[in-house]
């Protein structure tokens, strides 16, 4: 194997816990508002119709637009089912009480800055640059660079996103891994040339990239957590 130099990190659903950090979101809404509301069914819908979203913007279907717009754009499709959303006055404050503030992984922020004493790490998301940021910050999360799709021209999980990206850090596919809890993502990443490492997270992100059934991919790695990835990793 040819040695990796970056290892370049999903986020959503790997790092940062998105699906309880949305559904204490919008229980503390429904308390609030005296809406009753099934928390972990919106969560999984409002995650849904986000990747649907992310289909149409990349078919041309709908504008280019950043995570944060899919966000809201599955928001406004999601107002009939929930009344609850009806209720809010500024639907995009409910995306950014949510994205830009995501709880991370217990063991993620130690175990990124344990890797990045061996390798670059670098986050390859489809969410925005600014819910990264934000959230990294809160989490204390430190990255060597924050990558995202919005500003790359196509979205994971695109061949050409994760080209566009290691091309950015000026490596080849065999000089990168991507690492993520998403098996499809991992096998995409793999497709354009790259290495992948496949880390098991305590919430299982079911709905990731519209799909509920995914088959069983091999990848170079294969850890049951964040120590292990590292163990593995040789940090």
């Amino acid at each position: 194997m040819t040695q990796i130099k970056a290892l370049f990190f999903d986020v959503g659903g790997t790092i940062f816990d998105w699906k309880n950090t949305a559904k204490r979101q919008i229980t503390q809404l429904s308390t609030k508002k005296n809406l009753p509301i099934d928390a972990d069914a919106f969560a999984n819908e409002w995650r849904r119709e986000m990747f649907k979203a992310r289909a149409e913007v990349a078919h041309g279907n709908l504008p280019w637009m950043s995570a944060d717009g899919m966000h809201l754009a599955a928001l406004e499709s999601m107002r009939e089912r929930y009344p609850l959303l009806n209720e809010i006055d500024d639907l995009m404050s409910l995306v950014h009480d949510t994205w830009h503030q995501l709880d991370a992984f217990e063991g993620a922020a130690e175990s990124i800055n344990q890797l990045r004493t061996k390798y670059t790490v670098v986050v390859l998301t489809i969410l925005s640059w600014q819910s990264i940021v934000s959230s990294s910050k809160l989490a204390g999360v430190q990255w060597d660079g924050i990558l995202s799709c919005e500003f790359l021209g196509y979205y994971k999980p695109s061949r050409q996103a994760y080209l566009k990206g290691i091309g950015l850090l000026g490596l080849t596919p065999d000089e990168s891994m991507m690492v993520a809890a998403h098996e499809t993502d991992l096998a995409a990443a793999q497709s354009a040339g790259l290495h992948a490492a496949y880390v098991g997270v305590p919430e299982e992100d079911i709905v990731f990239a519209g799909s509920t059934q995914q088959p069983t991919y091999a990848f170079d790695y294969t850890a049951v957590d964040f120590p292990d990835l590292c163990r593995q990793l040789g940090v």
